[in-house]
């Protein structure tokens, strides 16, 4: 089988992370609060503009990036898989790594050396855009025969649910979603046990 897996929000952490650092930036230095604890993105997290988000990103973009750890049991789960002879392909809408210039020279190389770091295997890497990545990664899937998706966006996982198999991973901005409730999961560790047990 060819399985395909999301990165920010499912190999990576971003929900923890954007709270943890999030308050240190909007609000002990800006004074702000958390507006929405359940939001997906900084924005609807700290209510704060498209600059602010930038600026943020801009502090905090590189330990995310590269030292934030992986989710537990996905080195694992990729191991497994490649064992049992399915190809694994990552499929992310990761900011800039759609473009052409330097900056998205520099995030597709950060994720690559991340993957590397935490002995991710994987087959190859698709870059959807961030603001088109519900479309991009349908046809993504489709156009590259991917039997099995592992995301956390809802639109995401809904586009693709009557074409292949989804995966649910659980984030606080899908648990509310009782369209998703059929394809939940619990973490790669649940996965494996989906493989070991297929």
């Amino acid at each position: 089988m060819n399985i395909g897996i999301d990165v920010d929000g499912v190999l990576v952490d971003v929900e923890s992370y954007q709270i943890k650092y999030g308050k240190k930036y909007f609000c002990d230095k800006l004074h702000r609060k958390i507006k929405n604890p359940k939001g997906y993105d900084i924005c609807d997290i700290f209510d704060c503009t498209r600059e602010e988000r930038e600026k943020f990103w801009t502090k905090y973009i590189w330990a995310y990036c590269l030292k934030e750890p992986m989710a537990k049991g996905a080195t694992e789960y990729a191991k497994r898989a490649h064992e049992k002879g399915h190809k694994i392909f990552i499929v992310t809408g990761r900011a800039h790594t759609t473009e052409n210039g330097v900056t998205g020279k520099i995030f597709r190389w950060m994720l690559k050396m991340w993957l590397e770091k935490n002995h991710f295997y994987y087959d190859e890497i698709y870059y959807c855009s961030e603001n088109n990545s519900a479309i991009d990664k349908y046809n993504v899937c489709l156009e590259n025969n991917i039997d099995i998706l592992i995301d956390d966006k809802a639109e995401n996982i809904l586009a693709l649910k009557d074409k292949i198999t989804v995966y649910c991973f659980p984030a606080v901005w899908n648990e509310d979603n009782r369209q998703l409730d059929r394809y939940r999961i619990k973490g790669f560790e649940d996965l494996l046990e989906k493989m070991l047990y297929s």
